[in-house]
């Protein structure tokens, strides 16, 4: 019987990290719905070695995994293996993280919560320190390709409750953020909270 061992409420527009064992499930939960997660995984080993978007396509030659498929890293082993969906399945693995860059390319004056700066401040409080921003894995994110190749970024089909399930491959740190990004439609009317919890 699963249990909980670790259970965390991330407010909307916020980030937080973790340390996560060989084995365990990392259940990521939209508590209202609409709400798009920004997911990054990295090695506890080696912290240079994380999940990567661009290395993961080709190994499984799909825009991004399904369950009984793993995001992969940088070195091209897996990382984290989907068990479950219980989620529309709308996974972007194409857009960088929002940043104060392009809430000003946006037109917003100003700062605005971020998910870049929620990756680094959460990092730090790993005892991390990275001078560049991996691309998340952005989940529950629904981001449309046209058949021109244009993108339509679009509020997800999430509805309260809904999850997906990681199982880490090794001993990582995960870091989430529950995106801010309220310019472009991709959050639905507002940010909300998310719920992650590690279960042995």
């Amino acid at each position: 019987m699963e249990q909980v061992r670790q259970s965390h409420q991330v407010a909307a527009g916020s980030g937080h990290g973790f340390e996560v064992k060989h084995g365990d499930l990392v259940r990521i939960i939209d508590l209202e719905g609409a709400q798009p997660v920004d997911f990054w995984a990295f090695n506890r080993r080696d912290f240079l070695e994380f999940l990567s978007c661009q290395h993961t396509r080709p190994a499984i030659m799909k825009l991004g995994p399904g369950i009984g498929e793993s995001a992969y890293t940088n070195r091209r082993w897996p990382i984290v293996t989907v068990v479950a969906d219980h989620s529309p399945g709308q996974h972007d693995m194409l857009f960088a993280a929002c940043d104060a860059a392009r809430f000003k390319q946006l037109g917003h004056k100003g700062p605005h919560a971020n998910c870049q700066d929620n990756l680094h401040a959460a990092l730090r409080e790993l005892g991390i320190a990275l001078d560049f921003t991996p691309q998340p894995w952005n989940l529950f994110t629904n981001n449309i390709i046209g058949p021109d190749g244009t993108f339509v970024q679009a509020a997800p089909d999430t509805r309260p409750g809904d999850s997906i399930v990681l199982k880490a491959e090794f001993d990582v740190y995960i870091v989430v953020s529950a995106c801010p990004q309220d310019l472009t439609g991709s959050c639905g009317e507002r940010a909300t909270d998310i719920r992650v919890e590690i279960v042995h």
